[in-house]
């Protein structure tokens, strides 16, 4: 089995959730310097499997933002792991010192994933459209991988939970090292007949696009 086929497996067994955490900060530098070391494993000790931060580059009014990304097994671990962070005064003391403001929180479940998030930026497009099942977000994403995987390290597709007023009901994550290999297969990926086939049959819609450099 490939290593495609093993992350697509996971998830149809094993539903993740992404807490996504929006903020402004005074001294990301600061902020990521701690996620890659005590942050990290603090973090994954309250129960997130994985913890990324990524800047926004390119984003309009979010440019400069810091999007931080727990990935818990269940909505109720994302929920124990909210209220853990502020409960943790070492924690608390380090949003402080970095100027940390929360601007929004989300929740999403992963409904398909390809390849590997292993890159130094990625970018993110927000989604307008219906909620759509998982057999069918797994099987137009592996059309749409067909193409990213000649500019990206890897894919990932999320439904949003909970965003609060948004008109974004989607998201999907793109991981590269290389915008302009990844600009490349994004426009092979738009322009084949049988993606925008899948986007008309769904209803979906691309609000906007933001490119984004990993901090830890």
């Amino acid at each position: 089995m490939s290593n495609n086929a093993e992350k697509l497996t996971r998830l149809e067994n094993n539903v993740s959730f992404l807490y996504s955490v929006a903020t402004t900060m005074a001294d990301p530098d600061h902020f990521a310097e701690a996620g890659a070391g005590w942050m990290g494993d603090r973090l994954r000790s309250l129960g997130a499997m994985s913890v990324t931060a990524n800047q926004v580059v390119m984003g309009g009014e979010m440019a400069g933002q810091v999007l931080v990304a727990f990935e818990t097994d269940s909505a109720d671990a994302a929920m124990a792991l909210n209220a853990a962070i502020y409960g943790d005064s070492d924690l608390l003391k380090l949003l402080v010192d970095a100027g940390v403001k929360v601007e929004r929180r989300t929740l999403m479940r992963l409904q398909a994933e390809f390849g590997s998030r292993d890159a130094s930026h990625g970018t993110i497009l927000y989604l307008a459209g219906p909620p759509q099942d998982d057999a069918t977000t797994q099987s137009n994403m592996a059309l749409s991988w067909s193409h990213l995987e000649a500019g990206a390290a890897g894919m990932t597709a999320m439904q949003v939970v909970a965003g609060g007023p948004s008109p974004f009901t989607g998201v999907v994550v793109t991981w590269a090292d290389s915008m302009d290999a990844l600009l490349a297969a994004s426009a092979a990926n738009f322009a084949d007949p049988a993606v925008q086939e899948t986007m008309a049959a769904t209803n979906t819609t691309v609000l906007g696009r933001m490119m984004t450099r990993r901090l830890f």
